[in-house]
């Protein structure tokens, strides 16, 4: 275990309002809320988003959803071969999937953000090219906008 820190202190409960006020600030709470929807529902929502000059189409899908077909795909991989890697990406992706009753506060006292948001069937647009991938995860932060219903048809 490394040394600790002398200088280290936790976050006053202040420094952490204060951080999560900025954070807040910089949030599109509209996109938050569909991607709270998607979570909570485990609905579906054809969506595009616009990101550092790309455009993202896809179906918006739930942590358990993009969870589920990871766990699937590496289980068919690595269970007669390598099960300890299976277990363990298992594991990984099963910790992904925020708690079905997970408050709207956390333990902060400030309400949750959601810090990414997960697409299936997804085409990337970008400088002419397309790019078609299967599932995708992004930061909601990275979002700089978004259009419900868009297709690429």
């Amino acid at each position: 275990m490394p040394p600790l820190d002398p200088n280290f202190r936790p976050l006053t409960r202040t420094e952490r309002r204060n951080l999560w006020l900025k954070e807040y600030g910089e949030q599109d709470i509209a996109l938050q809320f569909w991607v709270k929807l998607a979570e909570q529902t485990d609905q579906e929502f054809p969506v595009m988003f616009q990101m550092h000059g790309q455009l993202v189409f896809g179906q918006m899908i739930s942590t358990l959803a993009y969870a589920r077909f990871h766990v699937e795909l590496y289980e068919g991989m690595y269970r007669q071969e390598d099960p300890d890697t299976a277990d363990f990406l298992r594991e990984f992706y099963t910790n992904l999937v925020p708690p079905a009753d997970q408050p709207e506060i956390g333990p902060a006292g400030l309400p949750v953000l959601y810090e990414y948001v997960h697409l299936r069937d997804i085409t990337i647009i970008s400088g002419g090219h397309k790019t078609k991938l299967p599932y995708w995860r992004g930061r909601v932060s990275a979002v700089e906008a978004f259009v419900l219903g868009a297709t690429t048809e």
